[in-house]
């Protein structure tokens, strides 16, 4: 029984506080509305699979909409910018090589229930890993303090160099106070969080023993969320880390969305507030804590606008304005900056210098999100506009001023060029702006992907990188774009298919590796091999046109937005609503000089009044955002509701609809354009990756195989000996 049984036992009344609105609110009404959305979602499906409207090539590139990526599980967003309609491309390549109808006749239900399979036994059987990925026994110990000092190490070389979360000295004392017996509940849940991050970043054997420290943390979480500040940021930053580079119970999106609302509320987001003196005491900040909000304010930006460009999803910071109003952090290593202040004649650290590089990259790719994938537009139409000269001279000068060494963390040249290839793919792919590329567009994405499949191929044979979903996104995304690119016939004239299928090769292999870590990948490829045995079909026909959505459809009325629920296909364009306030007003560029992050990066160009202090509104530590993030450790399924009766556990009747992944065979194909009307089914044999961004508690997931306590115990022994040798050797 979950949370609404145990009140009904109890005869208690089942509500929680909004916070918003400033009331309580049953529960029961909130799981009412769930079920009349999924009704209704239903009944939109139906209606678009009957719809014979001509498709509207914006519209097909726009509608993320509502994709299943778990098969039986509740639909999540995916929108524009996150590529999903680059898998589109792919299918619909496949279908015309095919001479097929729907993709169900290139992967038939027999096909679907084996791939279906395949990842079922890949879960089940752990002998394919030497270890678990996760472990059900929280570690009891620390490890010894020789062990601890190199994993700290490891930390401060791999994960301080990207995001600075810690300040490294203080850090250090934490250390020693812990080892000392601090019953501090901050300290103890940041080093346990450290050395999980730490042990995930070694070796994907020791991802369970990881795990392990991961939940030996969690007890300390409460405590940690309840003092709401800078602490109650780094350790929300800290499972965000974590929850990025393995599958977790804690979803990222989540959680960094908990950490952007609380950066607003302690004032982070203005340099007024961030230097403003305490409330309570008068006193004003010291150095170092203007220095660590400033940073954390950045870091947590970052993540925020990572993750809402990977999922297509809203940005909780606006990016309307191309600036934020936060200057940067201190350049300088952390042994320079005190509470006494900065220590005069420091030279500048290289390692912040990375930071630095890499946050500016954020600013450039909202600017590409915010032209070519939001709000339509009336320019450019195409992309001989001289808007993506400018754009990509941009990217060219960011990537050319980027750092040239990389203190062992890996964030090397090359890899900053792949970054920069995966932008050039982001500016130059089909786009709601730009549904049909140019041929020179076309090769473009794909030098910068063949690339970027050699360089991924190079930082898995070198262990140089960690395997994140990111990092295994980008490789589909490689994948799919030179699928679709070679449906020119002038870019499989130039490349022959020995050389592109030596591409795909490539990334098969890269694939296949992070499937170690991230399971339901491998049955993903199974999926792809059909894919790409279909596009490469278009070899054998080399006048064959590139897929293109249809040029004869008008495009949309320029008063189109991001819609996070697809539109009827028969409804005009122009009754649609904004679900983000007004077109913007300017498109002036987010910086002048890419390649630092500079005051005049951050701050407007223009003079402008100072913003009022904003006082950050109290927020009280019975809060369900601050108290559910502990329940994360034992999500739970939602229950049912029938409006009409007493809350019961049984399944709530929904009207007779037709779900759009079950429709009859004999019915009539479904138009392309229609948003996953004919696609739906097979994202759920490739989105288990994407589900872990957006697993909330009260979500049930299926359990992986766990590490128990004499793996644990053996682990331990394995990595305690193992620390001269293997371990240390940092790349």
């Amino acid at each position: 029984m979950g949370l609404l049984g145990a009140c009904e036992r109890n005869n208690a009344t089942c509500e929680y506080f909004d916070s918003a609105k400033g009331r309580k609110i049953s529960r029961n009404y909130v799981i009412h509305l769930q079920n009349r959305i999924r009704a209704l979602e239903a009944e939109s499906s139906r209606l678009e699979i009957g719809s014979s409207a001509k498709p509207d090539p914006e519209r097909m590139l726009r509608s993320g909409g509502l994709v299943t990526l778990k098969e039986n599980a509740e639909t999540r967003y995916l929108g524009p910018s996150s590529g999903i309609a680059m898998t589109r491309l792919v299918m619909e390549l496949a279908k015309r090589e095919t001479q097929s109808t729907s993709i169900q006749d290139i992967i038939s239900d027999t096909k679907a229930r084996r791939i279906r399979d395949r990842f079922s036994l890949e879960l089940a059987k752990p002998t394919s890993k030497i270890y678990p990925l996760v472990s059900s026994v929280a570690a009891p110990d620390l490890p010894s303090r020789d062990l601890t000092d190199k994993l700290v190490e490891l930390f401060n070389r791999k994960a301080q160099f990207m995001l600075p979360t810690l300040h490294e000295p203080s850090f250090r004392q934490l250390v020693d106070n812990v080892y000392n017996g601090s019953t501090d509940a901050y300290e103890n849940f940041v080093l346990r969080m450290v050395l999980s991050v730490s042990m995930q970043k070694l070796d994907a054997r020791y991802a369970g023993l990881a795990d392990s420290y991961y939940l030996a943390a969690m007890p300390h979480l409460e405590e940690s969320i309840r003092r709401k500040d800078i602490g109650t940021l780094q350790c929300l930053v800290l499972i965000a880390h974590y929850s990025m580079v393995t599958p977790t119970r804690a979803a990222s999106y989540w959680v960094v969305g908990l950490a952007s609302k609380l950066c607003q509320e302690l004032g982070l987001t203005q340099e007024a507030t961030i230097n403003a003196p305490n409330p309570q005491t008068g006193r004003a900040p010291s150095a170092l804590e203007v220095d660590m909000k400033r940073r954390l304010l950045w870091i947590v930006f970052s993540m925020e606008t990572g993750l809402a460009h990977s999922l297509g999803r809203p940005n909780a910071f606006a990016c309307t304005f191309d600036y934020v109003d936060v200057k940067p952090f201190e350049p300088i290593d952390d042994q320079y900056i005190t509470s006494g202040g900065i220590v005069p004649g420091c030279p500048r650290s290289m390692k912040k210098r990375v930071s630095v590089h890499f946050l500016s990259m954020r600013f450039l790719q909202l600017e590409i999100r915010r032209k070519l994938y939001l709000t339509k537009r009336p320019l450019p139409k195409d992309d001989q506009d001289p808007w993506f000269r400018s754009m990509e001279q941009k990217l060219r000068d960011w990537m050319q001023s980027s750092p040239r060494e990389d203190g062992g963390s890996g964030l090397d040249e090359v890899w900053f060029k792949g970054r920069f290839n995966t932008m050039i793919v982001f500016l130059y792919r089909p786009s709601p702006q730009i549904p049909n590329p140019s041929l020179a567009a076309a090769r473009t994405c794909f030098e910068a992907c063949t690339f970027n499949v050699r360089m991924h191929r190079n930082q898995v044979a070198t262990k140089s990188v960690d395997l994140s979903w990111i990092w295994t996104q980008s490789l589909f995304m490689a994948l799919n774009t030179i699928l679709w690119a070679i449906s020119y016939p002038e870019i499989r004239k130039d490349h022959s298919k020995a050389v592109v299928e030596n591409h795909i090769m490539q990334a098969q292999e890269c694939i296949v590796a992070a499937a170690e870590r991230w399971p339901g990948v491998e049955a993903a490829m199974e999926l792809y091999e059909t894919l790409i045995t279909a596009c490469l079909k278009a070899y054998d026909s080399p006048k064959s046109p590139p897929v293109i959505v249809n040029k004869d459809v008008k495009a949309a009325s320029p008063a189109r937005f991001e819609r996070p629920v697809s539109q009827p296909v028969d409804s005009s364009p122009s009754t649609m609503v904004s679900t983000y306030g007004s077109p913007q007003p300017s498109d002036r560029t987010a910086s002048s000089s890419p390649s630092t992050l500079t005051e005049q990066d951050v701050l407007p160009t223009t003079a402008h009044q100072p913003r009022p202090i904003i006082k950050p509104e109290p927020v009280s530590t019975r809060d369900p955002r601050y108290l559910m993030i502990s329940q994360a450790i034992q999500p739970q399924r939602a229950p049912r509701y029938n409006p009409d009766k007493s809350y019961s556990n049984a399944q709530t009747s929904l009207p007779a609809v037709q779900h759009p992944t079950c429709f009859p065979s004999q019915q009539a194909p479904v138009d392309f354009s229609t948003p996953m009307a004919s696609y739906d089914r097979y994202f759920a044999l490739m989105g288990d990756p994407y589900f872990q961004y957006f697993q909330a508690p009260e979500f049930h997931q299926p359990p992986l195989p766990s590490l128990n306590q004499e793996q644990q115990g053996e682990l331990m022994r394995n990595l305690e000996s193992d620390n001269l040798t293997y371990s240390w050797r940092f790349p």
